[in-house]
């Protein structure tokens, strides 16, 4: 959860902590994201830590209640993000939003909708947003967030509490890719991809394997948004089961005692897979791994792909 931002974004999650603990809550935030690979993380962790009704920051304490479970999976009835649609995010999805709000609640006494690049509000979704933050109601919080917040109009951003992200270092974004490159031979067409792009897929992978670590057989109901939605040709697919295999070393090598050497920034997870799997569990995921890799050269469909290696690493050994 957001404690474990505590390193990388070390402001931002004294900030927010602060306003949580103070009862200082604002109506609304808009997240600065610099460029972060791991934005949707933190972003996500911040809203457990806000809907969170005993205000725990750290998943051992949380233990993944019920409430963040449903959060997580995107099924929190008074949570609602907002995505462009096509270009832009038009005035009727913020009036769709606006008329859900005026319901009364059913799973929490606050209500948060997220508007995620929010540069991309066309100017009558713009100026409807600018009426929903002119007249806050103190039960629902609005998160902006943006890569670029010099395109957002003056008098959205005056209305909001700015959360700037740290950037993510280059010179360790660049040996991290370096590192990877040592383990994993990249195709010319993966080769082509900006080192930025790789890390995002990079980090939606390990993302996808701790909630796979955290909940089993219950991702099958989440492949979409979990996968599907990020890894779609061949190439996307290789580098997920690369880059899982390669990570599923990592964390045997850490549980038989040695140091991490290639995903540094994800200690914390390496850390929690290694204590709740064994050597034989870790050995037999990697086997499935690296078998499922095989299968992807004679195009099997992704579908059954995933949810076969998902079933088998649920299977133990």
């Amino acid at each position: 959860m957001l404690d474990n931002f505590i390193e990388e974004q070390k402001i931002a999650t004294k900030i927010l902590k602060n306003a949580v603990r103070k009862n200082k809550v604002s109506h609304a935030y808009l997240l600065e994201t610099n460029g972060y690979n791991k934005k949707n993380q933190f972003l996500l962790s911040f809203v457990k830590y806000l809907l969170c009704p005993n205000q725990y920051s750290n998943f051992n304490d949380c233990k993944n209640c019920y409430q963040c479970q449903n959060i997580e999976k995107d099924n929190f009835s008074e949570l609602k993000h907002i995505y462009p649609d096509g270009l832009w995010i038009k005035k009727e999805q913020l009036l769709n939003l606006q008329k859900e709000f005026s319901e009364t609640s059913i799973q929490s006494n606050k209500r948060i909708y997220i508007i995620h690049e929010a540069e991309k509000m066309n100017p009558s979704a713009a100026n409807s947003i600018l009426k929903f933050l002119e007249e806050p109601e103190d039960n629902i919080i609005a998160i902006l967030v943006t890569d670029n917040i010099h395109q957002l109009l003056d008098t959205i951003t005056s209305r909001c509490q700015i959360i700037s992200l740290k950037k993510n270092n280059i010179n360790n974004e660049k040996n991290a890719i370096e590192r990877i490159k040592q383990e994993i031979q990249f195709t010319d067409e993966l080769n082509s991809i900006e080192d930025k792009i790789i890390l995002e897929k990079i980090a939606k992978i390990i993302e996808f394997i701790d909630y796979f670590e955290k909940n089993q057989l219950d991702i099958l109901l989440y492949t979409k948004s979990k996968f599907h939605d990020f890894f779609v040709d061949k190439n996307d697919i290789i580098l997920f089961f690369s880059i899982a295999n390669l990570f599923y070393l990592e964390v045997l090598k850490y549980k038989s005692n040695q140091p991490i050497k290639i995903f540094l920034d994800y200690k914390k997870i390496i850390d929690n897979i290694s204590n709740t799997n064994t050597i034989e569990n870790l050995t037999h995921k990697i086997k499935i791994i690296i078998d499922a890799k095989d299968n992807v050269k004679y195009n099997i469909n992704n579908n059954l792909l995933i949810d076969k290696l998902i079933i088998e690493m649920t299977g133990g050994v």
